[in-house]
């Protein structure tokens, strides 16, 4: 804007003009798309409204408080404030692909974040790590912190704009066979496994480290099947002294109890999916009180494998405080284990963006997230940490076994077993 003096027509005609006004200016450095002067814009999908009956609305809510605190009480990112649009797929994959390209090309997002499911991501993944379908990926989009656990956006290869956040399920196979490895070395090992990506990189891990021939008996299920009686009779039949399940509480309740019926008293390991409030109600048969004392009590010894805090065990911990804070504050959801995993992923983006300033470009941020290397989110246990790099980008690699007791409490066993280094 040019301001004259002297406007109107009156006064000297030989009067000196002022200089322009600057123009505001930018943060310094170069920015992507999605990046304005004070905003930075990123997208995500969720089963928002719960149409696809899962509660991960959770996680995008979490997200979206903790991003709320960053803006309101430490000044936002590189000088901007984090602008996440959340769209409802439905836990649906062609909604998923809709919606995502909507973020792309119509909200032009820098990035986006924390998809959700291994099936409804496949097309995803392919579009956002080459949009116009060439074969060519530099113009990829980040598609930073998967939340789903399959081993294959790792290959950065094939998914070079791809970061997975979720530990995959290879990994915490790894974790298991260790664990079995070093404290039952001399036991005949089953294994039940879901047949799909899921159970596969369970039976893929066992397979690396005991061989398929008699040291494992491995059975597959259905993926639709619930009833695996049959199946986990087949494993017990077969002289198994430890099982391990990769399976959804659902059915690792209804094998544990034909196990049981069937006269196994070894020793079961279980995916970390199976979280240990989820499956006392499975094998209680509801969510009261005495429901879940009773699903507890056939727990008794279980193993599995955590990553995150507990809002229960761990409630009086600095960080469980401070997040229950953060969601009540920020219009976040009640405190769960989603909750606090959806802020954990919050915190590594929150990260990623700082150490991707001044150069906000899709290519930098990428760049950041393969330089966290030993980062820790504050809800993470300890000991466990984020560690990706340009040719592996698989986040969380490590995990803490732990032992279910009848009375509902966690035990950890010795130290995280970190298999990604």
């Amino acid at each position: 804007m040019l301001v004259a003096a002297g406007c109107g027509g009156g006064g000297d005609s030989a009067s000196t003009p002022v200089a322009p006004t600057p123009e505001p200016t930018a943060p310094p450095g170069t920015s992507g798309p999605g990046v304005t002067e004070t905003e930075i814009h990123l997208g995500m999908t969720s089963d928002v409204a719960g149409a696809g009956e899962t509660p991960y609305a959770a996680v995008s809510l979490a997200v979206t408080a903790y991003f709320q605190k960053v803006n309101q009480e430490d000044g936002g990112v590189c000088g901007r404030e984090i602008v996440l649009t959340v769209e409802d797929d439905e836990y649906l994959p062609e909604l998923a692909l809709a919606r995502t390209k909507k973020l792309v090309t119509e909200d032009k997002v820098l990035a986006v974040i924390g998809a959700l499911s291994t099936q409804a991501h496949g097309d995803v993944a392919a579009y956002l790590n080459d949009p116009n379908g060439d074969g060519d990926t530099a113009d990829g989009v980040p598609d930073l912190f998967v939340s789903t656990g399959w081993s294959g956006w790792r290959d950065v290869a094939v998914y070079p704009w791809t970061t997975a956040f979720l530990p995959d399920y290879l990994s915490d196979g790894r974790v298991l066979a260790s664990y079995i490895a070093a404290n039952l070395p001399d036991q005949q090992i089953g294994l039940l496994y879901r047949d799909d990506e899921f159970g596969k990189d369970y039976l893929a891990a066992l397979e690396q480290a005991f061989g398929a021939g008699d040291k494992l008996f491995s059975q597959p299920y259905p993926v639709d099947d619930e009833d695996v009686s049959q199946e986990i009779s087949a494993v017990v039949d077969a002289g198994a002294q430890v099982i391990v399940l990769a399976s959804d509480p659902t059915v690792s309740a209804n094998a544990i109890i034909s196990a049981r019926g069937g006269g196994f008293d070894g020793q079961f390991l279980l995916s970390y999916v199976n979280q240990p409030s989820n499956l006392a109600s499975e094998l209680g048969g509801g969510m009261e009180a005495e429901a879940i004392i009773a699903g507890f009590e056939q727990l008794d010894g279980v193993l599995t494998t955590a990553y995150l805090l507990s809002g229960v065990e761990d409630e009086d911990n600095a960080a469980v405080v401070e997040h229950v804070r953060i969601m009540e504050a920020y219009g976040g959801p009640p405190s769960s284990n989603l909750s606090i995993y959806g802020q954990s992923l919050a915190e590594t983006v929150v990260e990623t963006l700082e150490r991707a300033c001044p150069d906000l470009t899709r290519s930098e941020v990428v760049a950041a997230a393969e330089s966290l290397d030993g980062f820790h989110p504050s809800l993470l246990l300890p000991g466990i940490d984020v560690v990706l790099s340009e040719s592996d980008h698989a986040a969380i690699q490590a995990m803490q076994v732990q032992r279910i007791n009848a009375d509902g409490t966690i035990d950890s066993l010795g130290e995280p077993i970190d298999v990604g280094r």
